[in-house]
């Protein structure tokens, strides 16, 4: 394999294999009833696996990894990609809906930036366009253990996940890699991904702030519930 050096490329090369398990048909669920077949825009769209899976007329696709962008386009020819960073894209188009889905929003650094984010997403949908996001929540962040580990291995690659809270609500991942070459030695990739999620109330009132209309926010998959105290993921679905 070619030499990897840019931010985050190590996970992006392996991203689909370490996350083999990611349930995408529960996004899916969650997306169709609102889905109208006519345009959809996918920011952090990774390798594409979500967006590949939806009909539309037109769909795009962004992410600030060239090598997730690679591979989407690689993996999918129903949609146009391109890397772009979700705080500042300009596409001079608009869209009937957006997603922003698993855990892409975590990745935004601050409160300013969340609402950058936000106020983008507003700027690129069409009057009655439907925005669906989901973030960690507090419950998951917080009951986090401080220094936990995670590895796993295959014939090509090993890893090793090192999370560390930095506050209450941020976290940071220490990714150690050793990718398998042709000539079965190893490389080895360091990489440290910053995460940071937001009160619930807090969220609501940016969408507020930008004139969105909450259809539904619910806890772990479940549409037809209500926000949880103790959840891992909390999902929000807003129309312009």
């Amino acid at each position: 394999m070619k030499r990897l050096s840019s931010k985050y490329e190590a996970f992006s090369y392996l991203y689909d294999a370490m996350n083999y398990d990611i349930p995408y048909s529960l996004w899916l669920d969650i997306i169709h009833p609102y889905n109208k077949e006519t345009s959809i825009l996918d920011i952090g769209c990774g390798t594409g696996e979500i967006l590949k899976q939806l009909k539309a007329d037109k769909k795009i696709g962004v992410d600030n990894s060239e090598t997730m962008i690679e591979i989407a386009k690689n993996g999918d020819s129903t949609s146009d990609y391109y890397v772009k960073d979700m705080t500042d894209f300009q596409l001079n188009e608009q869209f009937d809906l957006i997603i922003a889905t698993v855990d892409v929003l975590n990745y935004v650094e601050d409160f300013d930036t969340f609402k950058k984010v936000i106020k983008n997403v507003y700027n690129h949908l069409n009057d009655d366009g439907v925005f669906i996001f989901d973030i960690h929540s507090e419950s998951k962040v917080n009951a986090l253990i401080e220094g936990e580990m995670f590895s796993d291995e295959s014939d090509d690659f090993v890893y090793i996940w090192n999370t560390f809270k930095d506050d209450e609500l941020s976290l940071y991942h220490e990714l150690t890699f050793f990718i398998k070459n042709d000539d079965d030695t190893y490389n080895r990739y360091f990489e440290t991904h910053y995460q940071k999620t937001f009160p619930h109330k807090t969220v609501l009132n940016v969408l507020e702030s930008f004139d969105f209309t909450l259809l539904k926010t619910f806890s772990d998959f479940d549409p037809d519930g209500e926000i949880r105290e103790y959840s891992e993921r909390t999902f929000y679905i807003a129309k312009k």
